[in-house]
């Protein structure tokens, strides 16, 4: 019989509905199911040896077959050794441009069942070039259900826009069904049931909703008509597994989907099982590994149903574990910052302390655990009034502990803050405004030795962007007040990056606001204002155009007017620019620890917070400032600042004079090259050669394109 179990949230009328449809087409079905939900699909040891058995023959494969990825996954066993870096590879290669959405939405899919981030690969973000492939409209059925299940399994960090959005995949696909019920392949006018069938494994998370039930019952309707008296489909073991795939993610049990008198699915399957593992795609055929990745995966995703643990192609995506900031602000002053691993906000917040030393208490009885103390400073510190708290901010707005619904999470290039507060305003912007010399307003980074006016914006916990009057604004020493609009100004200032510290605070009561520290950019002059901006090379100049604007560069000479590009820098000079990139304030009065590196002098801060930070180590007692940094010593001081990671085959990336460089170094010029930030040319890195301010500039800007956008 076949058993319809089309879904849990079907109504009992929907069903009876197709129960007829199928009787009327000689076919029987299975009662409703009960309340309790459950399938008749039972998932015997005959099958597992099955999946064993394909599962060592795809594991032999060379190259591992990516359409076998996800069914590994969802098995919970291992993937080649190597893997997710040689699928990492073919995205590097392509720089996310495929030219088939089926090639991109294979790998992709790949890619994320063997724990990698499709968002993110090197600073690739797969979603926007799936989104905007113009094979969505060539390709066909199969190939737009293919990349709605991709985007169903992405959340995309990329600013870029995108030409198309998961929903309008979604009734593109219910556009495309044919009279018949049926998909067909691209350029054909009648059925096909494989297209078919990826088009009902990437409806079924959408089961039992108005949109799709019609068109599904439909669907079912014609596979039953194509079925073959052998059970399978097109004659192909691919197809039937596909076909599998489909009916066990619509909660129909395959073993039960069989013509009158005939084989069912999962009979037609198994007899194309030979004895070394593998499946014959025809009858009598030999080993085909098409053929026996896709029975794989059809037993897989029957067995999914068989203990109701899911869909095959959901659960794909993985954020990775990424970097945070983190940021603990006491009532009174800042106990600590510095960065925690993604996952759940409260436990990264936890192992921080534990990691820094800090003193806590916490309350875990609670179906929302928090901090109850830290530092020794307790909840209700002030006439019983003030807590510590917790919230996100995702690069556009503040999430809350005490509103989610659940507990907060943290991903990469999110900003992780615990405080202490008796209500919930946090900074949440900082707008500028200032003027032209013919009076003309701007909005973004003010020029140099220009007057400007800042717009401090806070968030309450249910609204953002409200001014944040009373606020108290230090910039260079001079503190202001912002007035009712949450304006303070400024007189101009030089060019560079400097540190915006707002604080409210009030006597025997939590702070008004809690304290943050967001940078402020002052551009330098155009370009073309200095006198020697001809010496420019052609292919640094929008570089360095947007490095002097963002206030990272600065003239060179007393009057500022000379830019020197091809001046070599030094170490002292490189890791300067450095913290401007990742707004970071250096103390001036901070120790560095090196022998050669003295109190007092210019650099001496920024030297101590690039050892804080973990861009330089003290290991060998000497950091050499006045000497002239190598792009091999740029490469791994910027490996460290952006945090990057290598992604692909450590043997991907070759330069002929890298290979006796220390294997940090090699792991370094592979996560820059990797990023694009330093590609070498000609086939070589030059790793001894000495960086020059207008490759800085260039260095700096490609970074910046990388980072997440920041509030502090």
């Amino acid at each position: 019989m076949i058993l319809a179990r089309i879904g849990h949230n079907l109504t009992k009328s929907t069903l009876i509905a197709l129960c007829i449809l199928l009787v009327l087409l000689n076919g029987t079905v299975a009662a409703e199911p009960g309340a309790d939900k459950k399938t008749t699909a039972i998932f015997t040891a005959e099958l597992q040896s099955a999946i064993d058995g394909a599962q060592k023959v795809l594991l032999a494969k060379q190259p591992f077959p990516d359409e076998a990825a996800v069914g590994f996954f969802k098995n919970g066993v291992k993937l080649p050794k190597g893997y997710l870096e040689q699928t990492a590879d073919k995205i590097l290669e392509q720089r996310g441009k495929f030219a088939k959405v089926t090639d991109l939405t294979r790998t992709a899919l790949a890619y994320s069942a063997a724990g990698g981030n499709l968002n993110n690969i090197a600073g690739i973000d797969l979603y926007p070039f799936l989104m905007n492939h113009a094979g969505i409209d060539t390709e066909g059925a199969a190939a737009v259900a293919a990349a709605y299940i991709t985007s169903n399994n992405s959340y995309s960090i990329s600013m870029e826009r995108t030409n198309r959005y998961p929903d309008m995949l979604f009734n593109q696909l219910l556009d495309m069904q044919l009279a018949d019920g049926s998909w067909p392949l691209a350029g054909q006018a009648q059925g096909d049931p494989a297209a078919t069938a990826w088009v009902l494994t990437a409806l079924a998370p959408q089961l039992g909703s108005e949109q799709t039930t019609q068109p599904v019952q439909e669907a079912l309707v014609w596979l039953r008509s194509k079925q073959q008296q052998d059970g399978g489909f097109d004659g192909k073991t691919a197809t039937t597994a596909q076909v599998m795939v489909a009916l066990s993610s619509l909660g129909i049990d395959v073993a039960d989907f069989a013509t009158e008198g005939g084989f069912s699915l999962l009979d037609h399957l198994l007899s194309r099982k030979l004895p070394e593992g593998g499946f014959a795609q025809t009858a009598g055929g030999g080993g085909d590994i098409q053929a026996t990745s896709q029975a794989y995966l059809a037993l897989t995703s029957y067995k999914l149903l068989s203990k109701q643990a899911g869909l095959l192609y959901s659960g794909l995506h993985h954020a990775g574990q990424g970097q945070v900031a983190i940021h603990i602000e006491g009532p009174g002053s800042t106990l600590a910052t510095g960065h925690v691993s993604g996952g759940d906000a409260l436990k990264a917040a936890t192992a921080f302390l534990q990691e820094k030393g800090l003193a806590y208490k916490l309350n875990a009885d609670s179906a929302k655990p928090s901090f109850t103390a830290i530092e020794g400073i307790q909840n209700g510190r002030y006439n019983g009034k003030g807590e510590w708290r917790l919230a996100v901010f995702n690069g556009s707005s503040w999430l809350y502990a005490h509103n989610s619904m659940g507990r907060l999470t943290i991903g990469d290039g999110d900003q992780l803050l615990v405080y202490y507060a008796d209500h919930m305003e946090l900074v949440d912007q900082m707008q500028i405004e200032w003027k032209l010399k013919d009076g003309q307003k701007m909005n973004g980074f003010p020029a140099a030795h220009t007057p400007f006016d800042l717009y401090i914006k806070k968030s309450d916990g249910q609204v953002g962007g409200l001014p944040a009057w009373g606020v108290t604004v230090t910039l260079q020493g001079k503190s202001k007040v912002a007035d009712s609009a949450g304006k303070v100004s400024f007189a101009g200032i030089k060019p560079g990056v400097y540190p915006v510290q707002i604080t409210k605070y009030r006597k025997d009561a939590a702070p008004g606001i809690v304290k943050r520290t967001v940078a402020l950019h002052v551009s330098s002059p155009n370009l073309d204002t200095f006198a020697d901006a001809k010496q420019v090379a052609g292919w640094a100049r929008y570089d360095m155009a947007m490095a002097l604007s963002s206030g990272y560069i600065q003239g060179v000479s007393a009057n500022g007017n000379v830019l020197a590009p091809k001046q070599k820098l030094t170490r002292a000079e490189f890791l300067a620019l450095l913290l401007r990139l990742l707004r970071e304030f250096p103390d001036a009065q901070a120790v560095s620890g090196f022998q050669d590196v003295k109190p007092g002098k210019w650099y001496s801060g920024t030297i101590a917070k690039a050892v804080e930070l973990g861009i330089v180590s003290r290991s060998s007692g000497k950091f050499e400032p006045d000497r002239g940094i190598t792009r091999e010593e740029a490469a791994v001081m910027i490996a460290k600042a952006a945090r990057f990671s290598a992604y692909g085959s450590p043997d991907r990336v070759k330069f002929a004079d890298t290979s006796s460089l220390p294997q940090a170094s090699r792991q370094a010029i592979q996560a820059v090259n990797e990023h694009e930030v330093m590609t070498g040319s000609n086939g070589r890195f030059d790793p001894k050669q000495v960086l020059v301010r207008e490759q800085a500039a260039a260095i700096l800007v490609r970074v910046q394109k990388l980072m997440p956008e920041v509030l502090y």
